[in-house]
């Protein structure tokens, strides 16, 4: 038995943003908004001027770490360094809680820690965008496991794995044609796959979309509700936009999202798309019926957890987590 599952959909209980490692929880210590930050922060010294400070810095990171000036190289991979430990910091936690950690973590109980120690592989997949970063980051995660006698784990980066979830969500599709559609917190990765006698005949991956509407802190429930259903029209949109690039004709749709789903419905109180609950219920039938009502057919939506459609890719894997490292931490798990 999985804790972490119920009817073997992820519950938020098995967040890693409420870790804590000793008193710091693992939202404050890693993810690539700090890494951002301490790019802007140290931009003098890494020679990056009056570079605006926006996303497109990480992708300045790799260029940073091969740097001729032996200066900016030195400051660069200090960084990459620091944060490499910070998630290993991370992940040992999960094997080795200290007693505080444990504290802290008030909801996971001895079962949940028992089920961490049982993981022997774990993926870390999306939010790296230097393959020189991602290197370090594994040297240094490794290191810190084997400086703490933890031998038995597989730990594997997929770095340009943007497109993970849709892959995923098409390992299980055995024939028909299918729009897939994986919605996070930046942008909205889309697909096309068609199969005909379980072999592909299409497979066509999309440019991505800019995600909108999730703001939602330091607003009025008044305005979370009108938030939430131009979030509602700008999804409606994006499904309709693709269909019609691609000449869709079929009714199926897969769809995961940067929230925790059970049987359709959205919880409530997690990040951006957590909003639509006020839109419905259960989320996955509103968008079936104000579909099939907009093209005057009967479409059927499906609805995911995006780290979990991430994990359909190792679903032949046992004992296996894939943790996210986008906007914030995602986890799921194979069975």
């Amino acid at each position: 038995m999985n804790p972490f599952k119920r009817d073997n959909q992820m519950m938020p209980i098995a967040s890693l943003n409420s870790v804590y490692i000793d008193n710091v929880l693992a939202s404050d210590l890693f993810r690539p908004a700090l890494i951002l930050k301490d790019l802007v922060k140290f931009k003098e010294e890494l020679g990056l001027g009056s570079m605006l400070n926006d996303n497109k810095l990480l992708y300045q990171f790799n260029n940073l770490l091969k740097s001729d000036l032996d200066s900016v190289k030195t400051k660069a991979t200090k960084i990459a360094v620091e944060y490499g430990n910070r998630l290993g910091k991370m992940l040992l936690t999960l094997y080795k809680p200290s007693t505080l950690s444990k504290t802290n973590r008030a909801n996971w109980t001895s079962e949940h820690w028992d089920y961490w120690r049982n993981i022997k592989s774990i993926y870390l997949v999306g939010g790296l965008t230097s393959p020189i970063l991602t290197k370090i980051f594994y040297d240094r995660v490794t290191s810190i496991f084997e400086e703490n006698d933890i031998q038995d784990l597989c730990i594997t980066f997929i770095e340009g794995s943007s497109n993970l979830g849709t892959r995923g969500m098409s390992q299980l599709i055995e024939n028909g044609d299918y729009l897939l559609f994986d919605f996070g917190q930046t942008n909205i990765k889309r697909a096309r796959h068609l199969k005909v006698e379980e072999k592909i005949v299409i497979d066509t991956v999309l440019p991505m979309v800019e995600s909108k509407f999730l703001f939602y802190k330091k607003k009025s429930e008044k305005e979370i509700i009108e938030i939430a259903h131009k979030l509602d029209d700008y999804i409606i949109k994006t499904i309709l936009d693709t269909y019609k690039q691609v000449a869709f004709n079929g009714v199926n749709i897969y769809l995961s999202i940067a929230n925790y789903v059970f049987d359709g419905k959205i919880y409530s109180a997690r990040g951006g798309y957590g909003k639509l609950a006020y839109v419905a219920d259960n989320y996955e039938s509103h968008l079936s019926n104000r579909l099939s009502k907009i093209l005057n057919k009967e479409m059927y939506v499906k609805l995911f957890h995006d780290t979990s459609a991430m994990a359909l890719m190792y679903s032949n894997e046992q004992n296996v987590a894939v943790i996210s490292l986008g906007t914030a931490f995602g986890i799921a798990f194979t069975e």
